[in-house]
């Protein structure tokens, strides 16, 4: 479903609730409602997120790999890099601001792999400076929807 169908089907119910007599303060409160709650589960979605990818970075190991070529597929742009006569694609995607600095075919970096040898993902240097990023941004989103919650609890 794409946005206009979702802005087409939410102005048509906002005219029905008007034409049934719904007071429009109620409507403003409900639709401030909804759009709260789908920003806290945006937020909560985001944290969870950098929560696992956390936990999955204890399971890895350290090893050094070359940067062989960015790899373009149907979701994003991905950093490919050998280690040993293995290939390992990078979970996040490819940086695109500054891709030519960034990447350097043949450079040595040190990465984190899976310690399972049939997985070939890695983390390289960049997709950890992501992650701590969001990380931190997580401790923000969970302290504001803390008190977002409390704000709302106080109203009420």
């Amino acid at each position: 479903m794409g946005i206009l169908e979702v802005i087409f089907a939410a102005v048509i119910i906002i005219v029905l609730l008007i034409l049934f007599g719904v007071p429009p303060a109620s409507i403003i409160t409900v639709t401030a409602a909804i759009l709260l709650g789908l920003v806290a589960l945006a937020m909560v979605l985001f944290v969870l997120f950098f929560i696992i990818t956390d936990i999955t970075l204890l399971f890895r190991r350290c090893v050094t790999g070359t940067f062989l070529r960015i790899e373009d597929t149907d979701r994003f742009d991905h950093a490919v890099y050998q280690v040993g006569d293995a290939e390992y694609s990078c979970i996040f995607p490819a940086e695109s601001f500054g891709r030519r600095r960034i990447y350097h075919e043949g450079d040595s970096c040190t990465l984190l792999i899976s310690r399972n040898p049939k997985r070939r993902s890695a983390y390289d240097r960049h997709s950890l400076i992501t992650i701590m990023i969001g990380t931190m941004s997580s401790v923000v989103f969970i302290v504001l929807l803390r008190a977002a919650a409390l704000f709302l609890l106080s109203l009420m």
